[in-house]
């Protein structure tokens, strides 16, 4: 019989890894202290980081990758020593650019309101 051959069970991803060296901060915990790290391996939804400190780092943290300056929300998936996986849940980029447009409008709309001519004199 022959056997397909399949991913190993430790390598889950849903898309290829790619090697990198990113500088970023991970901000972390009730206090939000900020942690400074290295990328090492990127993929579609995760990355893989050395930290330069020895701490303990689990749930939800604010991934920020410098100098590009892209931030995101991240769950940690697992955590070795100073090495650290994380799976990237949103682009706050894109959530803040969704909000400026957002404020964008509503003062377009606040214009054309203010602008319109109205029917009293003023009383």
């Amino acid at each position: 019989m022959k056997t397909v051959p399949t991913k190993p069970e430790a390598d889950r991803r849903s898309s290829q890894r790619e090697r990198c060296v990113f500088r970023c901060r991970i901000t972390h915990g009730p206090w939000k202290e900020i942690v400074d790290a290295v990328i090492r391996d990127l993929h579609g939804d995760g990355a893989r980081l050395h930290m330069n400190a020895q701490c303990i780092v689990t749930g939800q943290v604010r991934l920020e990758v410098q100098p590009s300056g892209a931030v995101y929300t991240a769950d940690v998936v697992w955590q070795r020593g100073s090495a650290l996986g994380l799976r990237l849940i949103a682009t706050l980029d894109q959530t803040v650019e969704r909000q400026i447009e957002a404020l964008r409008r509503a003062g377009a709309q606040m214009r054309q309101t203010a602008s319109r001519p109205t029917d009293d004199d003023g009383y």
